[in-house]
């Protein structure tokens, strides 16, 4: 076994350990094992073909759009992976590492969010309705009425009224409810160049982290003033994020 093929080699190893990645162990090979100095990054072959990444390549999609192409994508992930991240945590077992609104050197994208000074007359507040996945993939009402208590999140239908244990029994959709601050515009006349990549470690080989992708968007990810995440989008006008109500 050479130098190039021992850490896939055990990157493999490692993968086919995990209940959540052995699906994807066969596919590692020295090329998709990327040496990052200080990191090993497993870059597998359709990576961006998640739904949760998939969407920021649709223009029509609500939030922030890519305005470069997958290849592009995946070459900033390397380059931005090269570098310290901003945070490390660990978060429901997962050590995570992230690198957020890491510049780019030029345009990649458009952001349906803004940072503005809160005195900004064209600051309105609107209630938004954003759909909650989690009841398409579990059907404990006590998980589900769980995660919702610990997030601070109001659920409701899609009508507007509150979502109960009856609804989620009969595969009813569900909404989070939030106030959040808007401004007039169209986001495809904001530009970014803000790049967020969020990497979980699956193991450790030759004493450096293994990472695989959790999640990579453009735009703004909102941070409070000490650089915690701003997770509930009712929040985001706290620290001064608003988003652009219109295309």
């Amino acid at each position: 076994m050479n130098e190039q093929e021992e850490p896939a080699a055990q990157v493999q190893q490692i993968l086919q350990g995990n209940q959540y990645l052995s699906h994807l162990a066969d596919k590692v090979t020295p090329d998709t094992v990327k040496d990052l100095k200080n990191l090993y990054y497993v870059q597998f072959p359709g990576e961006l073909g998640s739904d949760h990444i998939k969407k920021h390549f649709d223009k029509s999609n609500p939030g922030s759009s890519w305005a470069v192409p997958e290849q592009k994508v995946s070459d900033l992930i390397l380059k931005v992976l090269s570098t310290p991240p901003t945070k490390q945590v660990e978060e429901r077992g997962t050590t995570k590492y992230k690198w957020l609104n890491i510049p780019a050197g030029a345009q990649v994208g458009h952001d349906s969010l803004k940072k503005l000074d809160p005195s900004d007359p064209s600051i309105s507040v609107s209630t938004d309705l954003e759909r909650f996945g989690m009841v398409d993939r579990v059907k404990d009402w006590d998980a589900v009425s769980g995660v919702a208590e610990q997030n601070n999140y109001e659920l409701v239908t899609q009508e507007g009224k509150p979502y109960t244990k009856e609804h989620l029994a009969a595969d009813v959709p569900a909404f989070i409810k939030q106030d959040i601050g808007v401004i007039p515009g169209d986001k495809m006349q904001n530009p970014t160049d803000k790049v967020n990549v969020i990497a979980a470690q699956v193991g450790e080989v030759n004493g450096k982290p293994v990472l695989t992708l959790m999640t990579v968007f453009p735009g703004n990810s909102p941070v409070d003033a000490e650089g915690n995440d701003i997770m509930n989008k009712k929040d985001f006008k706290d620290h001064g994020y608003y988003f652009i109500k219109g295309k």
